[in-house]
């Protein structure tokens, strides 16, 4: 172990500029295309979304000039420093991610304050808050957030994305597009069907008896209170979900299955439940933004499991 484990401003930035020093591939020839910005693109999500524009939400602009001419847009469940580097790389200077550019709900390039205002007044800068800015600032890219409108949408595209990456598209129920009676197979082989499904490297976790027999299928994509398995939960054999709080669901869960109920509780993590969606985003967009090429960029799985 080295005696200095943090790593300076200077060494993430170098490290950031190393990612981005690829020449561009796969950009188009736009020289003949009309010119469209980031603002008119962020323009046309709004008319199109389908449901009513609120600005007291967490979309919106997060870094970039909303005037830059837009050569390429790129959707994404997180925007990391890797898929900024492939947008950069694919000529998209436009990014559209579901969740956080800078690790909190703020959204900002400075860390997020502590329990008082005096904390943060005493916070050094970080270098990795600071590198990845700098990024983006020194890429000319745009990032947006689109979050909580898109998942207003009906049906909810992230279930909708989930379902076609599992391939369980023909076994939706017609009365609720979140469940699916899918073929009877016991659980430890439904979960490694989502696992490489969705490509999963380690952040699949399972509560239930690994024996039993499943069919009936609820997905909740993204992140959910303990509400939305309570009401599911019931009705279905197993929920795949995103994300949830450990000292809700996957108590209730486990509480269940201690009770001698045949339930299940699969959590893939939020970023790969919702990659899925973010991919129809891109096919979205392409129905209305014509002038720019469009595509789909995975974050990933991002975590990994010991041996």
């Amino acid at each position: 172990m080295t005696t200095r484990s943090r790593l300076s401003r200077r060494e993430f930035t170098a490290l950031a500029a190393a990612a981005a020093a690829a020449p561009f591939a796969c950009v188009r020839d736009l020289s003949g295309a009309a010119a469209i910005t980031a603002d008119q693109v962020i323009e046309r999500i709004r008319k199109n979304i389908g449901v009513e524009w609120n600005l007291d939400t967490v979309d919106g602009l997060k870094a970039g000039n909303a005037s830059t001419v837009a050569t390429g847009v790129a959707t994404s469940s997180m925007a990391t420093l890797a898929v900024l580097r492939q947008a950069v790389k694919a000529g998209a200077n436009i990014v559209v991610t579901a969740q956080p550019t800078f690790y909190a709900r703020a959204d900002v390039p400075v860390p997020p304050a502590g329990r008082g205002a005096a904390n943060q007044a005493a916070a050094p800068p970080d270098a990795v808050f600071s590198a990845k800015h700098e990024f983006i600032t020194g890429n000319n890219l745009v990032v947006f957030r689109l979050s909580d409108h898109w998942r207003l949408r009906r049906p909810d595209p992230r279930a909708q994305g989930l379902a076609a990456a599992l391939r369980w598209a023909k076994y939706q129920r017609a009365d609720d597009p979140q469940r699916f009676d899918v073929p009877a197979l016991r659980l430890d082989a439904l979960a490694d069907h989502v696992k490489n499904a969705l490509r999963s490297r380690g952040g699949i976790r399972v509560v239930g008896d690994p024996r039993i027999t499943v069919q009936r299928v609820g997905l909740l994509p993204g992140t959910t209170p303990i509400q939305a398995a309570l009401t599911m939960l019931p009705d279905v054999d197993v929920i795949v979900a995103g994300e949830v709080r450990e000292w809700e669901s996957v108590e209730y869960a486990r509480d269940k299955v201690f009770a001698g109920e045949k339930k299940a509780l699969i959590l893939v993590g939020r970023v790969v439940s919702e990659e899925p969606g973010m991919s129809l985003c891109a096919d979205w967009l392409k129905t209305f933004v014509t002038e720019v090429p469009i595509r789909h960029i995975a974050a990933g799985d991002p975590y990994w499991r010991p041996a």
